[in-house]
């Protein structure tokens, strides 16, 4: 048996979880009451991160699939890395354009594109050079570490939506 087939359980439950994240955050939008029009810089921000970051786990944990129906197994791992890599570190320099337009960034927002760009570059090395099991392995953390940012991004928009219900 090969990678794929062991990571297919682990690769379909993100994607699942990516979508509920997304389709819950809808919901909690509506429930405020407010348009997109009206909510801050930051906050239209933090709602772009976290539908992007899960749609980067949708899709992402999606290619290693699709890629094994055209490609060897071990091929299929490192052209999906090196893609995701790529994509990573495009979207870490776009984050990092965004963020410097806000007028008083949090340390997290100022931190959060260096370690995006760490990680794509890692993912960029280890997808062209480490043995076939640790692209597989780094591949599948990546993407906890987008579910894990997702999730973050959900509890502070559930948090803020509470905070404009009060006030």
């Amino acid at each position: 048996m090969d990678s794929i087939v062991h990571s297919t359980a682990t690769l379909t439950v993100i994607a699942s979880i990516a979508v509920a994240i997304a389709g819950f955050s809808g919901v909690v939008v509506a429930l405020t009451g407010k348009t997109t029009d009206s909510f801050g810089r930051a906050e239209r921000l933090n709602l772009r991160i976290l539908l992007q970051v899960s749609a980067f786990a949708l899709l992402f944990s999606l290619v290693p699939l699709i890629l094994h129906r055209a490609l060897p197994p071990d091929l299929a791992w490192r052209v999906a890395m090196l893609l995701y890599g790529s994509v990573h570190v495009v979207d870490a320099g776009f984050f990092a354009l965004k963020t410097r337009r806000l007028r008083a960034p949090s340390i997290a927002q100022k931190l959060a594109p260096l370690a995006g760009l760490i990680i794509a570059v890692g993912q960029l090395i280890v997808g062209a050079m480490a043995p076939i099991g640790w692209v597989e392995v780094f591949y599948l953390l990546v993407l906890l570490w987008h579910l894990g940012i997702a999730g973050m991004g959900f509890i502070n928009l559930t948090f803020a939506s509470r905070g404009s219900r009060k006030g």
